[in-house]
């Protein structure tokens, strides 16, 4: 006959009401069952086994709005166009216009004028505050494997500055800026015995691994052979892999067939597509993939007279124009749900909020050490289709002091952006072959409005009908002036120990002092 705690179509009518009783004692039971038979298992992947998805963060070096196939059809990028076909496209993605600020946001979760105020230069004696936690300090606590492979860009005058001592169990790639796509020799910098040599392997030179091969397939290679190594079934890992192209100098990989600068220059962001579908077979072939969490982005928007693209946007790295802050970004890999897939977003998302996202997602919280506090933001929400709106309302793209006092910088809230001071590349567009004046300037004379989601190309400022909107903002900016600021830095430029260290060192750079 039937189990009388199986109420099928057959028995339900006949079912007595000390049947319904047990069948209730039965339910709450296994329900007891689940919920210690869960508790047992978060806690051994907790100690024995993975407890969060694993991470691998590529970020581009330069790539505009425009640099990517489908924003623009003149790029070819079939790997990103594929992946973000079947992930989540983030179409409102806020970068700063430079790469050290952009990074140190990443790294930290904090607004970048909190934490500086330009690039770094290679001789200068300045770095990121060791005060804060980094984002992979964090994720290593929650136990996570972390690794970095490509350009740090945050201050290496001294030891406590590497990646190593930042939270990254090991590091390969340029302390610097930028480097010789071949040689790896820091053009930018001569010493008075020669250029220094910027890549490093953990914390020391990477003696004879220089100058073998072209620097993105080689960090393509070490972030292959990392996920290769790496024991999945002991840890999650943290892999960040900070790609150098598009960024200058302007050298095509030595396969690439490419004469004019625009051919250089897109075999360069085609580099740059071949290196992370290296890195997706990498997570294939070892059977990962479905538990990882893939994101994508640039660092800033491009340098249009270099002959990049933010196409259609307005301006270009340096600057706060959208053409300098927001660049292309999505999340795939098997770890999205996949009814997140497919998907644009429009809400605006900070690279400040990778963060709070991403700890999240590891069972652990933002770090709110240091000078200022976190302005991080828990993205996963929104990305993963739970919530249809952006937690956040607004985000600072810059705020700045300058000698005589005055704040300069730019804010969105909402649909309204406000510039306020001096802006210059203003008339920089969407042409990928722009070789006009760079420094024709705007919003000097008075703070700029748009509405940013009626004319993302910032092609109509409208302060002027605005007036109590700009009002308002203006208020904000000038609240956001009290709050923590990094400060002025001198130039902090140590040429002569620097290159003194750098060539007891075999003509590598490292620390200094």
């Amino acid at each position: 006959g039937n189990h009388p705690f199986i109420l099928s179509p057959f028995n339900l009518n006949y079912a007595s009401p000390n049947m319904f009783l047990q069948f209730s004692a039965a339910i709450y039971f296994l329900l007891l069952l689940t919920v210690a038979e869960t508790a047992t298992k978060l806690q051994a992947q907790g100690s024995n086994t993975q407890s969060g998805p694993n991470i691998v963060f590529i970020l581009a070096d330069d790539l505009g709005y425009g640099g990517v196939g489908y924003n623009n059809p003149e790029m070819a990028t079939p790997w990103l166009d594929a992946l973000s076909m079947d992930g989540v496209r983030l179409d409102a993605f806020y970068a700063h216009s430079l790469c050290s600020p952009t990074r140190a946001s990443l790294l930290t979760g904090r607004y970048s004028y909190k934490l500086l105020n330009h690039n770094y230069l290679v001789s200068q004696a300045w770095g990121v505050d060791v005060a804060y936690t980094m984002l992979p300090a964090t994720l290593r606590d929650a136990g996570y494997r972390t690794h970095m492979v490509g350009k740090w860009h945050q201050g290496f005058y001294k030891v406590d500055l590497l990646p190593t001592r930042r939270g990254f169990d090991t590091f390969f790639g340029f302390l610097t800026g930028d480097a010789d796509k071949n040689s790896q020799e820091v053009n930018e910098f001569e010493c008075s015995w020669g250029h220094p040599v910027a890549l490093t392997d953990g914390e020391l030179p990477a003696v004879g691994l220089n100058g073998t091969s072209y620097t993105d397939e080689a960090f393509a290679q070490r972030a292959v052979d990392l996920i290769s190594s790496h024991d999945f079934s002991s840890a999650p890992v943290f892999l960040l892999v900070a790609l150098s192209n598009p960024h200058s100098p302007f050298e095509a990989p030595p396969t690439a067939k490419a004469e004019t600068p625009f051919e250089i220059y897109r075999a360069m962001v085609g580099s740059v597509d071949d290196a992370v579908g290296r890195i997706v077979d990498a997570l294939h072939s070892k059977e990962v993939m479905d538990n990882t969490l893939l994101i994508f982005a640039s660092d800033n928007g491009a340098a249009i007279h270099s002959y990049g693209t933010n196409s259609p946007l307005r301006g270009s790295k340096c600057s706060n124009w959208e053409g300098g802050i927001r660049v292309p970004a999505f999340v795939a890999g098997g770890f999205l749900p996949e009814t997140a897939r497919g998907r644009t977003l429009d809400g605006m998302i900070s690279v400040a909020d990778w963060y709070a996202t991403l700890a999240g997602l590891a069972g652990t919280t933002v770090d709110h050490s240091g000078p200022a506090r976190s302005d991080s933001i828990d993205q996963w929400r929104y990305i993963s289709g739970q919530s249809l709106r952006s937690s956040r309302k607004q985000i600072v793209h810059e705020h700045n002091f300058t000698e005589g006092g005055t704040a300069e910088g730019a804010l969105r809230v909402g649909k309204w952006k406000l510039l306020v001071g001096l802006q210059d590349r203003a008339e920089l567009y969407n042409n990928s072959l722009y070789e006009g004046d760079i420094d024709i300037s705007a919003c000097a004379d008075a703070p700029c409005l748009f509405d940013i989601e009626a004319d993302p190309t910032e092609s109509q400022n409208i302060a002027s009908e605005y007036p109590k909107i700009v009002e308002g903002l203006l208020l904000l900016f000038e609240e956001i002036g009290q709050e923590y600021h990094a400060p002025l830095e001198d130039d902090f430029l140590d040429d002569d120990s620097s290159c003194a260290a750098w060539q007891q060192a075999g003509g590598f750079v490292t620390p200094w002092k």
